[in-house]
Formats: C-alpha cells, sequence, structure tokens
C-alpha cells in the first residue's frame, strides 16, 4: 500500500476520524478505547487553540488510514509564558499499520510549525510499539526527543465519605466572581510546574480550552482570606467516554470478587464491557508550597464531588517525582503508567529544560 495523500482534516472527514478514534483500543490491564462522540471536533479545543488533525487517506480507494493530533497551547516553560506545542491522538486503522504512516506524513506534519517550538507528547508504558514507532532510534522528520519523566494516573475508585476537614484550612466551590482570584493564584505558583498551562479568566467562562468546566467545579482552599490551593473536578462526557473494550485476564478473573466487594462499600462495580466508564478528572492543581495537608483536603473534597455526580472514578494524573503523587496514590485507586517525552526540531530547545518538575494536564491528552 504504497500510496497515501496527506492533508489537513475538514469538517466533512469528522464522521470517519471520530470512527477510527472510537475502533482502535489502547492496551492495558483494561484495554479501552477513546470514543469521541458525538462531534470528534468538541473536545479538540482542549488539547490546544490551534489544534490540527492531520489524516491520512490510501489514494486506491480513498478509506481513512491514520490521524494526528498538533495542537498549540499557552504555558509556562522554565517559568516563562510561552507557546508549546502537543503531539497525540495518533491512531492508525488495523489494515494500514506497517506502511510507515508516521514517518511518511512527519514532513507535512511540521511544515508551518514554528522553529524551535517545543512539542509534548505522552506515551503508555504498556504501549512499546508505539514508543519505538515515535521516539525510537529512527525519529521522523528530523526530529530530536528526550524523555522527560514517568507519569502515573491513578483512577481512584469513589465511594460515599466524609469530605476531609482540616483546621484552619476551608474548601469551598468557586463562583464566577472568584475566577480573578484563582486565575491569579494558578499563574503565581503555577510556574513552578514545567509546562503548567498559562490559564486566562477567558477559559473559565466559556471557551474551548476549557470545555464544560464551571466556576463551581472548581475547588479552592483558603486559610483564612488566601488561597492556598485548587483543583477542579472536570466531567468531560459530553464530548469524551472511555470505552471498556476487555479486561486483561488477572481483572477479569478478579471481577467477581470486585464488584462483590464494591457493593459492599458503596462503590461501582466495574464497567460491562462495551460500556463508557462514569468517570471525572482532577484538573488545574495547584498547591502553594507543595503543602500536603492542602492537598488531601482537596482531594478528598474532589472525590466527594465526582461520587455526587454519579462517577465511579476520578482521574488524577502527575509527574513520577511529584511530591504531591503520594497523596494521590492513598486512596484505593488502579494505577497506569506513561511517560512524558519533548519533542522538536531543535536540539536546544530539549536541552534548555531546567529541572522543575512537569505538570500535564491528563483530561487534555
Amino acid at each position: 500500500m504504497t500510496g497515501f495523500d496527506f492533508k489537513w482534516a475538514v469538517a466533512e472527514d469528522e464522521p470517519e476520524i471520530r470512527a477510527l478514534v472510537g475502533s482502535v483500543a489502547m492496551p492495558g490491564a483494561v484495554t479501552v478505547r477513546f470514543a469521541r462522540e458525538p462531534d470528534y471536533f468538541l473536545g479538540a479545543g482542549i488539547m490546544g487553540d490551534p489544534c490540527d488533525v492531520m489524516i491520512a487517506r490510501h489514494q486506491s480507494d480513498g478509506r481513512l488510514a491514520g490521524i494526528a493530533c498538533r495542537a498549540r497551547r499557552q504555558a509556562f516553560f522554565n517559568g516563562q509564558e510561552t507557546i508549546i506545542g502537543y503531539i497525540g491522538q495518533i491512531r492508525v486503522a488495523p489494515d494500514f499499520r506497517g506502511n510507515w504512516l508516521v514517518h511518511r506524513g512527519a514532513k507535512p506534519f511540521l511544515e508551518g510549525s514554528p522553529p524551535g517550538l517545543l512539542y509534548t507528547g505522552v506515551i503508555a508504558s504498556e504501549n512499546p510499539r508505539a514508543r519505538d514507532v515515535l521516539v525510537g532510534a529512527r525519529l521522523p522528520g528530523n526530529l530530536h526527543a528526550a524523555r522527560v519523566c514517568g507519569l502515573t494516573t491513578c483512577a481512584i475508585l469513589l465511594r460515599p465519605q466524609r469530605a476531609l476537614h482540616r483546621p484552619g484550612l476551608d474548601v469551598q466551590p468557586g463562583r464566577l466572581e472568584l475566577l480573578e482570584e484563582i486565575v491569579s493564584f494558578l499563574r503565581l505558583h503555577g510556574p513552578s510546574r514545567q509546562f503548567f498551562p498559562a490559564y486566562r479568566v477567558e477559559d473559565f467562562s466559556g471557551g474551548s480550552a476549557l470545555r464544560d468546566l464551571q466556576p463551581q467545579d472548581i475547588l479552592v482552599a483558603r486559610r483564612g482570606s488566601r488561597i492556598v490551593g485548587v483543583m477542579a473536578v472536570w466531567d468531560q462526557s459530553n464530548y469524551k467516554q472511555d470505552i471498556v473494550d476487555s479486561y486483561g485476564p488477572g481483572l477479569r478473573l478478579l471481577r467477581p470478587l470486585y464488584d462483590l466487594a464494591a457493593r459492599l462499600i458503596g462503590a461501582n462495580p466495574l464497567t460491562p464491557p462495551g460500556q463508557a466508564i462514569p468517570l471525572a478528572f482532577a484538573a488545574c492543581i495547584c498547591i502553594k508550597d507543595d503543602d500536603p495537608t492542602t492537598m488531601r483536603a482537596l482531594l478528598s473534597a474532589a472525590m466527594q464531588e465526582a461520587q455526587a455526580r454519579g462517577k465511579a472514578f476520578l482521574m488524577i494524573g502527575m509527574a513520577d517525582d511529584d511530591p504531591l503523587l503520594a497523596v494521590a496514590r492513598r486512596p484505593l485507586h488502579i494505577p497506569y503508567h506513561s511517560e512524558l517525552y519533548a519533542v522538536s526540531q531543535s536540539k536546544d530547545a530539549i536541552r534548555s529544560l531546567d529541572g522543575r518538575i512537569p505538570y500535564i494536564e491528563i483530561a487534555t491528552l
């Protein structure tokens, strides 16, 4: 299959893109398909603005062979606000694997990209094939790549519980009139993390970057009158769904016992194959001085909020060397491991990364 056309997607391509994305299962203890109903482009804006989707079509019959997304975001790089790129949503249809589509499409994919722009990308640790293709010895498009860190995502099991209260620490939902104060806090303390999003008030007031995230979804921790921490509960089910394709041998054997135990403690049983997992994401995580007490109080409130909405899991992801990850690991959870890479056509852009702990908004991947 030697002939393929690469071009940027338009609205007419959307049904086929949505079908391809929803059909490719990601390996792991739980094999998941990432559906994007009812419209793929509804969720594209959370990856960045602009977010361009490149498609590859087989010349002989016009079938969609693969897609990849290229986006740009305002973020903090070494403490300074700048534009960071993102490469993700790479999918190749099963019939067209082995045709080196990623390498063949790299040149048109990168055309128009600002010289020296640093991109980030995340690859699941349980997907070594993707890692070999994307960041192996033969990189496409004269790119350079470096592993930045490991990422751990905890799917925290939700059940009825009281929110954790700490003396002198008050956690309350945000409000529209508090957005400027919240954003000021995020922009003051967020740059301590590499790649932390450079949020603006308009992102929380109807824009596409945080689609369906409302001011009241933002939990705000205060000591006295001062904000000391922020964590949002982001429900993306209106445009993104994680569909269980199958369970691995271990979970398949343990599923009856898991479901029984879950019912006894008031949690949801494992989602049947073919159905969407009811989940929400912990987002906009920013804790002054990495205080674990503040983190525990916010996480407890976020878990309670997500459970009240009927969710089975709260997803929270952090760099492996983030000190706050220890707090996220304490509740019962299913861990997922991945790796964060920095990718650029410039070696200098990658070498200039300082030693800050990275932060990636996993809900936007």
